[in-house]
């Protein structure tokens, strides 16, 4: 399986070589002959760099971490003074702080009906919610007062005006 599959890439056509095969050979090649010149490459990149690095813009070089950001510097600074401040609080917020760990709204206990409603759920008994189950299904199916109808009139007003775009179209072919 494997030696049809090599058989296979390396029949795959490739630009300038013919085959993959060929290009394989010739990179192979080429690529025994570059240990020969190892030894240049760490003065052809330094080389490559100093001719470079001086065209390299400054907001580049702080990207990379080479160069101090100033304007980070002293907004990171200004942002160290800011939280080093400390807080202060009006009269109202102090006394919303000193009552907040006392229920009160949507935060009260809950009364004995909720907690035995909850026992039931616990359970696994649903029959109190029952009653509301039934009136959202009365509700849903009945076809009084459903937004429904209203989407499908927009729809087909839609509709109209679509038919009456293509008639002017064909008005407009036929000149």
């Amino acid at each position: 399986m494997a030696s049809s599959m090599l058989r296979f890439l390396a029949r795959v056509p490739t630009p300038v070589f013919g085959s993959a095969e060929t290009a394989t050979r010739y990179v192979w090649k080429k690529a025994s002959a570059a240990p020969r010149f190892a030894a240049w490459a760490p003065g052809l990149v330094f080389g490559g760099l100093w001719f470079v690095w001086p065209a390299v813009d400054d907001e580049f070089k702080m990207s990379l971490g080479f160069l101090p950001d100033p304007e980070g510097e002293a907004a990171a600074k200004a942002a160290a003074e800011e939280a080093a401040k400390p807080v202060e609080l009006s009269e109202d917020a102090l006394k919303a702080v000193s009552v907040a760990h006392i229920p009160h709204g949507d935060h009260a206990p809950p009364t004995e009906e909720e907690k035995e409603w909850a026992a039931m759920q616990a359970r696994g008994d649903y029959s109190h919610l029952e009653k509301e189950w039934e009136e959202f299904n009365n509700k849903a199916m009945s076809p009084g007062e459903d937004d429904d109808d209203d989407d499908d009139d927009d729809d087909d007003d839609d509709d109209e005006d679509d038919d009456d775009d293509e008639e002017e179209d064909d008005d407009d072919d036929d000149e």
